[in-house]
């Protein structure tokens, strides 16, 4: 309140101080001059304004004013005016307005779902027809064949049971089953020449030759069958045909010692002794232990008068050991010559 008892107190002076004589008349202020009181004004005017803020009535509600301010007597007045500082205002939302909430819930963000279809009416239903189940397809058929045997397997297979029957001594039953494997496989060797060895034991030596013959027409790099055949051929006297057979048959496979020293025999009988020696010298050298071609080819040099080398392959034929009897008395008398 002493702030603004002063302030009328300045006015007052003021006014008792107006009816006084009239100062010379004195020449206007420099501008200067006159902007400290203008400022000066300002100020006063600003502080009349504060003073009426402070003495208009409040609400009950605001809270209570600070102590004032000290006297701005001493005070320095600046010389720009201080800002005004404005409250802020809050803004009320609306009564009607209701807040949101801090969280949806679970039933706004996902639904229930009602799990019964919703029913057709009776067009769409007319119109939409269960489609029928689809029928499983059949299985597939599985047929079973049987593998036909090869010409070759099924020979095979009675060759194995002509073999039973052999070694069982049924000779007479082995025959249908070896002709049966040639039948089906003319090139089955061991078929052919168990078959050709049986007639032969059996005496029916124009059958086993007959089944030789086959053999080698089919099979002609077969040596044993130019044997098998020569043998029953010189058996029956026929030395030339039989001859004629193995030199034919050299070039086959299976050519051994015993086919030389056969056909060495039949040369030597045919006095074809330069060649039954060769082949008995061949001979010797896959088996120089038998006496019987020892013998032999001392025989066909004799012939071509070389004594001397044929006494020497008599000696050998007995120191063999192994000729027969029936030789060795012989082949003694060739030796000692």
């Amino acid at each position: 309140m002493s702030i603004i008892n002063q302030t009328l107190r300045e006015l007052d002076a003021r006014k008792d101080a107006a009816p006084a004589a009239p100062a010379p008349a004195q020449a206007p202020a420099s501008p200067r001059r006159v902007v400290p009181a203008l400022w000066g004004l300002a100020g006063a005017l600003l502080v009349l304004a504060g003073v009426l803020l402070w003495l208009w009535p409040q609400p009950a509600d605001m809270p209570a004013p600070l102590d004032p301010m000290p006297p701005a007597a001493n005070v320095p007045v600046p010389e720009t005016p201080p800002p005004v500082a404005v409250e802020p205002v809050p803004v009320a939302l609306p009564a009607e307005t209701p807040a949101p909430p801090a969280a949806l819930p679970a039933e706004v963000l996902a639904p229930p779902v009602d799990p019964t279809p919703p029913a057709l009416t009776p067009s769409l239903a007319a119109a939409v027809v269960p489609a029928p189940p689809a029928a499983a397809p059949p299985p597939p058929e599985i047929r079973k064949q049987a593998r036909q045997p090869t010409p070759e397997e099924d020979a095979e297979t009675h060759y194995r049971k002509a073999i039973a029957q052999v070694r069982a001594g049924r000779d007479a039953q082995a025959r249908p089953l070896l002709e049966a494997a040639l039948q089906a496989f003319p090139r089955h060797i061991a078929a052919r020449q168990m078959l050709a060895t049986l007639l032969s034991e059996a005496g029916q030596d124009r059958e086993a030759e007959a089944v030789l013959n086959e053999g080698r027409a089919v099979a002609p790099e077969e040596a044993w069958f130019a044997l098998a055949l020569a043998r029953l051929q010189a058996a029956r006297g026929e030395s030339a045909a039989a001859a004629a057979t193995l030199l034919g048959g050299q070039a086959g496979r299976g050519v051994n010692a015993d086919y030389r020293a056969t056909l060495a025999a039949l040369l030597v009988n045919l006095g074809r002794h330069a060649e039954a020696a060769r082949q008995y010298e061949l001979a010797l050298d896959q088996q120089p232990g038998q006496g019987t071609w020892w013998m032999g080819l001392g025989l066909a040099l004799e012939a071509q008068g070389r004594a001397g080398e044929a006494r020497a392959a008599f000696r050998r034929a007995l120191a063999a050991g192994n000729l027969p009897d029936a030789l060795l008395a012989f082949v003694r008398e060739k030796s000692a010559e």
